[in-house]
């Protein structure tokens, strides 16, 4: 058997099996056109390190080639049409910590603006106006790209000034209220969306009426970054990502309060709450990230260093209760 064959028909045992298999599927194909449609029985351990070397100052990208390659070997292992490959030595793994960025109020508007441009240069399959509200509710809410493309008309209350947001994991549901800015924005995009006669309860359709799924968004969101050269300004790797919205959420969120004088033992487990985290701990992550003469009073508000936990205070469970 060939590797083309052998590529074909394991992809569609995983789609059988209810898997997208998408980008694992494009990264068998990459080492196939490496390698050439040679059979499975003339592969190499050379062959292999030599592919997995293209992308070694990326250590998550190399063991993610490195499982899936040794996942299709043993696959047709198994089944005799190869003998058991011995893989190249593998890497030790590199624990790594990656700091999710912040957005500024210009590089927010940037992206805005950019949303409108993107019919001219053909770089999504969305309408100008369901991408633009999709990253205004994204920045507002600091929901995640998951959670924005599994909404429907029915989850916006407006009675309420609340969305229903489901988590795409666990499924439960929270119901986060909103500001009447906000409010005005969505009754327009509503009327604008389902004023045609198009039959999907979905907020965020592509052009042809479908869902939208979020790998599609994450790709279409890549390209808009790189189309209006909206960089990282903290030195970190690779470009700014979609998600990155909800960390900009909370830090300007922290920022603001702390400007204003807020509360913060009442204001960080509201956040985390809003944010459906739980815990201080979960939004300890933001703290970090707010501005440099912000951190100190931040820090002192850790679980890890604070001499009493939020939980104890009934009134702020009581208000939290409430959101």
């Amino acid at each position: 058997m060939k590797l083309a064959e052998g590529i074909e028909v394991f992809v569609a045992r995983k789609r059988d099996a209810g898997v997208m298999y998408k980008q694992p599927e494009a990264m068998l194909w990459r080492f196939h056109r490496h390698v050439g449609d040679v059979y499975l029985s003339e592969i190499t351990t050379h062959n292999v390190a030599t592919y997995l070397e293209a992308n070694r100052k990326e250590p998550y990208i190399w063991q993610v080639k490195y499982q899936l390659l040794r996942r299709l070997f043993e696959y047709w292992a198994f089944r005799g049409v190869m003998e058991p490959f011995v893989m190249p030595h593998r890497r030790v793994r590199v624990r790594t910590t990656f700091i999710p960025y912040v957005y500024n109020h210009a590089e927010i508007r940037c992206l805005l603006d950019g949303t409108a441009k993107t019919h001219k240069y053909r770089i999504t399959a969305l309408e100008a106006k369901v991408f633009r509200m999709i990253l205004l509710l994204l920045y507002a809410t600091g929901m995640t790209p998951g959670e924005a493309v599994m909404l429907k008309r029915a989850d916006v209350n407006f009675k309420k000034r609340t969305i229903a947001v489901y988590e795409p994991r666990s499924r439960r549901c929270r119901n986060i209220p909103i500001s009447e800015e906000l409010c005005v924005i969505l009754r327009t995009y509503l009327k604008w969306r389902f004023g045609s006669k198009k039959t999907n309860d979905h907020l965020f359709v592509k052009k042809s009426g479908r869902p939208l799924p979020t790998h599609s968004l994450q790709h279409y969101f890549a390209r808009l970054v790189r189309r209006v050269n909206v960089r990282r300004r903290d030195g970190g790797p690779g470009w700014p990502r979609l998600s990155d919205f909800r960390c900009s959420f909370a830090v300007h969120r922290i920022t603001e309060w702390l400007r204003e004088g807020s509360n913060m033992n009442r204001m960080l487990p509201a956040l985390g709450t809003y944010l459906g985290q739980l815990g201080l701990h979960s939004v300890e992550r933001y703290m970090r990230l707010t501005p440099e003469r912000f951190r100190k009073p931040l820090l002192s508000l850790s679980p890890q260093r604070g001499r009493k936990r939020w939980r104890d205070d009934a009134n702020l469970m009581q208000f939290l209760a409430t959101l």
